[in-house]
Parts: structure tokens; C-alpha cells; sequence
């Protein structure tokens, strides 16, 4: 967290009231540049700049070069100053508090672990950095928000609404080696921490008899639960994810064998394992709110004559549901199809249409049901003539269940042979939300 300069420190100055910087204002500095975005650097104003247009600040522990004595002068657009912030109260900061830290003459953006050991130290982590320091207890203060010409509270502020994650949502967290991702752990959620950490607390298997570990982390670390393949066997050259020793590590198959055991190499290192199926599952990235296949060999389906399918529809009223269909004709990217529950318009014929490519997906896999479907189950039901996605939100026995259907905050009752496990196809594969690992 070095920042690219010559530090030195002096005494800093009183806080600045709301308004525009006037001369020897003494501000503190955010800078916008990648290895210093969090950090603050306390300065004075010297005047105001037109290029870029704001104000030119003399740092007060920055050097112009190394080995100077003349004190860092920078032009700076008004966006990137602050007041001062008022002195802190010199109370110790409460566990998960946000802290702003002392170190290497700036102050950083920081969740404090604790509060002042009998040395006088506390311990404060970094999420984005993901490093853990102990620094004294003098170069704490609390983290304040200057917003609208006053300074407020983390504590006072809303979660941002962009924050995908929820207190109790299972994830899955970043192992890293030298900055590159070699695992991924599975976690919970156990807190939001302002603004865009995650408390988290790691889930092993129970047989270890070993308690959770948490660790407070930067959004960029985490993903949710992937989805799961349904009845997948993998292919030599597969990129995958292997279950070992409590998280997902990165590899590709290198062998297959009978009774659906694989030859597995880890990414991060060159010692190859055989592993059962239900140890593995394909690889997929958290790209930008979606999930974006690795395997280099995604099925690619081949709609001809007689295949049976399913059909989707952007109509309004139909969308969500997928509708069961033989393939007539396929010509380029379109297929003439003719539906199995939908009728022309004679009532007499079965209606035949033509569907794009995006639009049409193989028949499901069958997924045996054991022992009934449960609570919160997602699920496809059989209703007017096609399948809609919904979950389970009632069991009545083990023949009959109440479905909610939340795009039409709906509730309906259907028996067991009505409904499936809702299967979603991606990449060339059927995926499932990923279950609990039962190890």
C-alpha cells in the first residue's frame, strides 16, 4: 500500500468548514489512480488551478523527488479534495467498526478487528488488499463521509442498492496466490460491512469438527454459489473446478476413466489426482452479473428433424415458460417447429411455427426426484400448456405441493407428477443451482 512517493510526515491541522478551499486550507486528498483508490493524503491549498480546473495542494508528507527537501506540489480537480475531517475522540474502535489507518503517511481505508490491545494496538484488515496489520492505536480514527457539506457515519448511511449479497447468502470467496484466483472457498454471509465489504464465514465439512473462520473481504473477492451440471460427464481437456481440501480448486481433466472417475491436475501446481464425479463440476466465471463457461468443450446440440425441444417466447404473457416441441425443418439459424400442447388456430391442428435459434433448447434431462420435493425448491409446473419456473412454497404431502410463481406473486397447488427440477441451459450444458456439498 506504498504510495509511489517520498513520504514525510507533519502535524496535521485543524478541520475545514463546508465551502470553497481558500488558500492555506488544509484538505486531504483522494487520489483516483489504481494501488491508492482508499487513501487519503492530508495537504494545504495553495490557490486554485485552471488545468485541470479545481486547486494546486502542497502535500504534507510528499516529496517532489527522492532525496528532496521541496515539498510536492500538485494541480488537482476539486472532486479529488476534502476537508479535514474533526479529531477523533480517542475511543478504541468497536469490532467491524470503519476505520480509516495511519500507514505509510496516508490514511486507509480499513475495518477494525478489534479494539486496543493492553500494548496499545489494534489490529485492522484491508479488504481489498485482503492484509491484516496491527498498527497503533494513535494512527486510528473513525472512517467519516463528507457528503453534502457534512460529514456522516458509515453507521448512518444506507447500504449501497448495488450490493448483490445478503446477510445468510451462501458464496463463494477467492483463494489467491501471487494475485491470481487457484480456489474458490465456499462461505456465508454473515454481515455487510459498509460499503462494499462482506463479513464472511467459511463453511467445512462437518466431519472435521473444525470451527468457522471468517474473514472480512472487498466484494471483488467473492461470487455467488455456481450452477451445477445434471448428469454431466466430463470430457478430456475440460476445464473444471475439483472439491479438495474444503474449497473448489482450478484444473482440467486430463483423463477419463470407468465408473465416472477423472484424472483432475490442479492449476496452481502439477500433482494429478483420480476423482470421483460428484467431486467435480465445469468451470465457470463470474463475469459482470453472469456466469460465462471455460470448458473447452460445451456440447453444441444439433436441432434436427424429429428432435424433440422446447420452445421460449418474448410475447408478452409467455415469457419464462418453455413449451414442449418436435423440430420439422431447420433452415440456417431458424427452425420450423410443431408444438405438442399448443393448438392452431382451428383448435384441430397442432400449431407449427418458426422459432430462432435463441429461442429453442433441447428436452431436459430426466432428474429423479428422491424422497419429494422440498421446501424452497425450485421448480418448472406444468400449466397452460407449458413449463413455468417457480419454487415450492408448501408441502402439503408428498404427492402435493404449493408452488409461488414471483413474477406474478402467484400461488398454486400441484401434484407431484406436474413438476420437475428447474434446469437451466447454458454453454452447451443443463445446470442446476448448485445444492449443499455433501460430503
Amino acid at each position: 500500500m506504498r504510495p509511489p512517493r517520498t513520504p514525510r510526515r507533519r502535524d496535521a491541522a485543524s478541520p475545514q468548514t463546508a465551502g470553497a478551499f481558500n488558500p492555506g486550507d488544509p484538505v486531504e486528498v483522494l487520489p483516483d489512480e489504481p494501488g491508492l483508490r482508499g487513501a487519503h493524503f492530508a495537504a494545504v491549498v495553495v490557490g486554485p488551478s485552471t488545468k485541470p480546473r479545481g486547486y494546486t495542494v502542497e502535500y504534507d508528507a510528499l516529496l517532489e523527488s527522492e532525496g528532496s527537501d521541496r515539498k510536492l506540489r500538485e494541480a488537482l480537480p476539486a472532486r479529488s479534495l476534502r476537508p479535514r475531517p474533526p479529531p477523533a475522540s480517542g475511543e478504541a474502535p468497536a469490532a467491524h467498526a470503519v476505520v480509516d489507518a495511519l500507514h505509510d503517511d496516508a490514511w486507509w481505508l480499513g475495518v477494525a478487528l478489534g479494539g486496543a490491545d493492553g500494548a496499545g494496538k489494534v489490529k485492522v484488515c484491508f479488504p481489498e488488499t485482503r492484509e491484516v496489520m496491527e498498527l497503533d492505536a494513535a494512527d486510528i480514527r473513525p472512517h467519516l463521509v463528507w457528503a453534502g457539506g457534512e460529514w456522516r457515519s458509515p453507521d448512518s448511511m444506507e447500504i449501497p442498492k448495488t450490493m448483490p449479497y445478503t446477510k445468510g447468502m451462501q458464496i463463494e470467496v477467492s483463494k489467491l496466490e501471487d494475485d491470481s484466483v487457484v480456489a474458490w472457498l465456499p462461505a456465508v454471509v454473515a454481515k455487510i460491512i459498509w460499503k462494499n465489504n462482506l463479513l464472511v464465514e467459511y463453511t467445512v465439512s462437518k466431519s472435521d469438527g473444525i470451527a468457522l473462520s471468517e474473514e472480512i473481504v472487498d466484494v471483488k473477492h467473492v461470487r455467488p454459489c455456481p450452477p451445477q451440471a445434471s448428469a454431466i460427464r466430463f470430457c478430456m481437456n475440460d476445464e473444471v473446478e475439483a472439491f479438495q481440501g474444503g474449497g473448489w480448486w482450478l484444473g482440467v481433466i486430463t483423463d477419463v476413466h470407468p465408473e465416472l472417475k477423472y484424472t483432475f491436475k490442479p492449476a496452481h501446481l502439477g500433482v494429478e489426482v483420480q476423482l470421483n464425479q460428484k467431486l467435480l463440476r465445469l468451470r465457470y466465471d463470474w463475469v459482470d452479473g453472469q456466469w460465462i463457461q471455460e470448458s473447452q468443450n460445451a456440447l453444441k446440440p444439433k436441432f434436427t428433424q424429429g428432435v424433440k425441444v422446447e420452445v421460449c417466447s418474448d410475447d408478452e404473457g409467455f415469457r419464462g415458460a418453455w413449451f414442449e416441441a418436435t423440430v420439422l425443418k431447420s433452415a440456417g439459424s431458424k427452425f420450423l417447429v410443431e408444438y405438442a400442447t399448443l393448438k392452431a388456430d382451428d383448435e384441430t391442428k397442432p400449431l407449427t411455427e418458426a422459432v430462432e435459434a435463441r429461442h429453442i433448447r433441447p428436452s431436459p434431462p430426466h432428474i429423479p426426484v428422491v424422497d419429494g420435493f422440498k421446501l424452497l425448491d425450485e421448480v418448472d409446473a406444468f400449466c397452460n400448456d407449458g413449463w413455468w419456473v417457480g419454487v415450492v412454497s408448501k408441502v402439503i404431502s408428498n404427492q402435493k405441493y404449493m408452488v409461488y410463481f414471483r413474477p406474478w406473486k402467484e400461488e398454486m397447488e400441484f401434484e407431484h407428477g406436474q413438476l420437475r427440477f428447474h434446469s437451466d441451459w447454458m454453454g452447451g450444458r443443463w445446470m442446476r443451482a448448485s445444492p449443499a456439498l455433501e460430503m
